[in-house]
């Protein structure tokens, strides 16, 4: 695996009986197959990764987002086939989402960020009702019916509050890494009350706090358990009562999602590499090969052609094409 992909650790273990399919593992065939990039543009970061054959991850690059997004990945996508000595003949479809998605001139579709998180979060948990994505400028809440269907959402997407950005400039103004701002916030025995959401108004409350001596830890407490109450506020709103898929970048944050555990009465469910989700769910969307047709999509040998044979059945049936990758959290805590 490269050094740049697959960090981090799964809250819990994959359930021993799940017919998992782990990220990176490849068939054991030595059949390169074909493979789907799913390319996710943020607005702090860029994410491409490469799923072999519909169904098993393979790699992934992360990088920050540059003003020049299609040479941004173009570099990524030409270092992870060289990783895995791969032409990009071998290359599918290349499915492109988030804000800078139509910058992508080698995409051959594009998606929204919230279909593509949406098929994500049911990629890896099938289980999942409602979709949380944390992302850089917008908190997104997903409720999800069958076959990974968006039925009701919600989103803060005119407020900063919470995101990526909102929380990259708390740890400026307290003068830590972004790293810093999960683990540290649990060492804290009185979290200090954060009263405003608004981003310009937060900052100045915590460069007020730290002169007043406020400790660090406190002060981190009080903006994560704030996040927190935003975000459970908008899953309440859904109104569903099943287990919540938190992904994003902001998921990496262990302060806020125990915060969310200790306020939510629901299981929670947190991927390996949160970051992820939406370019997982932009390639599980790549349109998928007929029945009558090979890998490559073209059709095989003495099959017969109808006169209504076309492309517009092309990407149905993805039901059979999901993992059964199950990520297991909590629930709350007593």
């Amino acid at each position: 695996m490269n050094g740049d992909t697959m960090t981090g650790t799964m809250n819990q273990p994959i359930a021993e009986d799940s017919q998992a399919i782990v990220p990176g593992q490849e068939d054991g065939s030595g059949d390169p197959g074909f493979h789907e990039l799913g390319i996710d543009i943020g607005a702090i970061t860029t994410k491409v990764i490469l799923l072999k054959d519909g169904k098993s991850l393979v790699d992934s690059l992360v990088r920050p987002t540059s003003m020049e997004p299609g040479k941004l990945v173009d570099g990524m996508v030409t270092t992870l086939l060289q990783d895995h000595d791969l032409s990009r003949d071998r290359l599918r479809n290349i499915v492109a989402t988030g804000q800078g998605r139509k910058a992508i001139a080698m995409a051959t579709m594009a998606r929204t960020e919230i279909t593509a998180f949406a098929k994500g979060a049911f990629f890896l948990a099938p289980e999942t009702q409602v979709a949380v994505d944390i992302g850089g400028q917008g908190i997104r809440v997903m409720k999800i019916g069958e076959m990974g269907i968006i039925s009701d959402f919600r989103t803060n997407d005119k407020c900063s509050s919470g995101t990526g950005c909102f929380m990259d400039t708390m740890a400026d103004a307290l003068a830590v890494g972004i790293d810093g701002m999960g683990d540290s916030s649990q060492d804290s025995i009185h979290p200090e009350t954060i009263s405003t959401t608004c981003t310009v108004f937060a900052e100045s409350e915590v460069v007020s706090l730290v002169a007043k001596g406020k400790s660090k830890e406190s002060i981190i407490a009080g903006l994560n358990a704030m996040v927190a109450k935003k975000i459970a506020s908008l899953i309440n709103a859904t109104r569903s009562h099943g287990p919540i898929f938190l992904g994003g970048g902001v998921a990496m944050n262990n302060g806020i999602v125990e915060e969310l555990r200790r306020t939510l009465d629901q299981e929670i469910v947190v991927p390996q590499d949160p970051q992820l989700i939406g370019a997982i769910g932009a390639a599980v969307l790549a349109p998928k090969p007929k029945k009558d047709e090979d890998d490559s999509g073209v059709l095989k040998p003495g099959t017969a052609i109808s006169p209504d044979s076309g492309s517009e059945g092309r990407g149905k049936g993805l039901s059979g094409f999901f993992s059964r990758l199950k990520v297991r959290g909590g629930k709350k805590r007593t």
